[in-house]
């Protein structure tokens, strides 16, 4: 039995799956309603991805009908758990989604925002802040409340 707890302003949902392909799809399904929703409001789709399980369940994604309906090309990808390991480590949370999602769908490269794995940890933290700034500022990403 797997669980996925979902809190999204006044949406409170607690949701419980019979196996994991069954999580993997009920999230698949719900990123690509935010995604589609998100797209129509702001022109964009936003994700800050973590690591461990969350990204190998979002592979899903890169299966039909998603892999074709989903608007890649207005995506952005952002981490919210990030090492500061080479991207091709097998600590990076980086390679995990390239491997698992991101290899296997259209998006646009310059639209996955990974840390910068040639500086120190304070370094790409400072950078990867600036990153974020200058595009919510160019109204390229919005900060949302979810």
């Amino acid at each position: 039995m797997a669980l996925s707890g979902v809190v999204c302003k006044d949406r409170g949902e607690l949701r419980i799956h019979e196996s994991l392909d069954e999580l993997s799809t009920d999230l698949a399904d719900y990123i690509a309603e935010l995604s589609e929703a998100s797209v129509k409001e702001r022109g964009v789709f936003s994700i800050a991805l973590s690591g461990g399980s969350l990204i190998g369940l979002m592979g899903k994604l890169s299966e039909a009908p998603y892999n074709r309906t989903v608007d890649w090309a207005k995506w952005y990808i952002f981490w919210a758990d990030e090492r500061v390991v080479a991207k091709n480590h097998t600590d990076s949370n980086y390679k995990l989604a390239k491997d698992g999602l991101l290899s296997k769908v259209p998006i646009i490269p310059s639209h996955v925002h990974s840390i910068n794995d040639a500086v120190s940890a304070e370094e790409a933290a400072s950078e990867y802040e600036f990153v974020i700034r200058q595009l919510v500022k160019a109204r390229m990403v919005s900060v949302s409340e979810c």
